[in-house]
């Protein structure tokens, strides 16, 4: 079994905001088992099942899928912080679109922050415990 904690705390340091300093401690570790659930969706192929409660997962998650799952959860924070009203509004509200530059460095942010997730899953899929696949086994011989 993997602590959902150990995911928490991968993604944790990523992070520079302290948007959860005021925060209950249950408020937190809520908003971050739902900025987990968003995460185990783009996990496309896992070798391991991300089946869990709300403490573990069901199985023991390497480090390569604890990362992947922390870029993921980073991304899901990402595009909410982009689309919160007070960055959206002005566009609406505004002749001169002055937060329009703001939100398309936010959008590189997050597709910057999605190819490294993307990444890391490409390296993921392509080696077992550090080892490239052997595909020389998928010939006939």
């Amino acid at each position: 079994m993997t602590s959902l904690q150990k995911v928490y705390d991968a993604f944790l340091v990523k992070m520079l905001e302290d948007e959860w300093v005021e925060w209950e401690e249950e408020e937190v570790n809520e908003d971050l088992y739902n900025l987990l659930e968003g995460a185990l969706a783009w996990f496309k192929f896992p070798r391991k099942s991300l089946e869990h409660d709300t403490e573990n997962f069901f199985e023991d998650l390497d480090n390569e899928e604890i990362q992947i799952l922390a870029c993921y959860m980073k991304c899901e924070w990402l595009n909410r912080t982009i689309l919160t009203w007070e960055n959206v509004k002005p566009l609406y509200e505004e002749r001169d679109f002055s937060q329009a530059n703001l939100l398309a460095k936010f959008n590189e942010t997050l597709n910057a922050e999605k190819y490294n997730a993307l990444k890391l899953e490409r390296v993921y899929y392509r080696s077992i415990k550090g080892k490239p696949f052997d595909y020389t086994s998928l010939a006939g011989k």
